[in-house]
């Protein structure tokens, strides 16, 4: 693996993290992003990188065989993810590996109740379709051309500059602790680490739920950010009466509920968070002025 270079497809706010990991271990990287100013702002910390637009036909010289981790999120409509089906007919060789940042979307609404690997996908949202297609997709890529396999499925990722404050301090209300299920999430910097674990991993499962383990409701996450931020709690509704004053995207969040079990990503991945106390990585994202993202 020292030798290769590992390409980072959507090189943004987790990718920045993962790329510096890379570059810290003697890795090879090169980043793949949009736009021309993301580009000359990835240079300017040291990552290579060219721009791609990913509803364009892919340039011919930046596909490259090696390592890819595919971070670009599908369209924002339709339950397919074509940008995933083009950017994999453009691979002029089969890579080694792609690790794929998917999403706990795709299990839908288990009511709270836990879903591992083995739990079959019932994506109860577009959202959760689309990430399935793009699943889907790059497993049958990978079966059929030889090319090693991680999806990752990744829950709400939060850190530094992804803290509710304005929310919180614009007083906006936020589900009461109790009326919501369990919550699912991992710090930026977790994230990263974890995406460089399954790079390097030769074992045979293709599929890990990722998470720091905490499952802390979107109510009393909430509280517990504007605890540590020193900011008034917002005020606390029912979901019922929530659910009348948001938009229908926040709806599918607040009411979809399941606890992502992680097992596999710690005893497989051999990977434990270093955020898997969600108070400290909250003081954490608060204290990190370096926001590369």
């Amino acid at each position: 693996m020292a030798d290769e270079t590992v390409t980072i497809v959507g090189c943004g706010y987790v990718g920045v993290r993962l790329a510096r990991l890379c570059l810290q271990s003697g890795l090879d990287v090169h980043a793949v992003v949009r736009s021309e100013s993301a580009r000359r702002a990835l240079e300017a910390k040291g990552i290579r990188a060219s721009v791609q637009d990913l509803d364009e036909p892919f340039e011919p010289g930046l596909a490259s065989n090696g390592l890819y981790v595919y971070m670009v999120p599908p369209p924002s409509s339709g339950d397919t993810d074509p940008r995933m089906a083009a950017w994999l007919r453009s691979l002029a060789a089969p890579p080694r590996c792609i690790v794929y940042l998917s999403t706990t979307a795709v299990y839908g609404d288990r009511g709270g109740s836990v879903v591992t690997e083995a739990s079959e996908p019932r994506p109860s949202s577009d959202r959760g379709r689309r990430r399935l297609d793009a699943e889907n997709r790059v497993r049958r890529f990978g079966a059929t051309r030889g090319t090693r396999v991680r999806i990752l499925r990744v829950p709400g990722i939060y850190g530094p500059g992804r803290l509710p404050l304005a929310r919180i301090a614009a007083g906006e209300p936020v589900p009461a602790p109790s009326e919501t299920g369990p919550g699912n999430r991992i710090h930026v910097e977790d994230l990263a680490a974890v995406c460089l674990a399954a790079l390097r991993y030769d074992g045979a499962s293709e599929v890990f739920n990722v998470g720091d383990g905490v499952y802390a409701s979107m109510g009393e996450y909430f509280l517990r950010v504007a605890r540590i931020a020193g900011l008034e709690p917002p005020p606390q509704l029912s979901l019922s009466d929530l659910l009348e004053r948001v938009s229908p995207a926040m709806r599918g969040f607040l009411t979809e509920s399941r606890l992502v079990d992680v097992s596999r990503m710690r005893d497989e991945l051999d990977f434990s968070p270093r955020y898997s106390d969600l108070d400290k990585g909250i003081a954490a994202s608060l204290s990190d002025k370096d926001q590369p993202g």
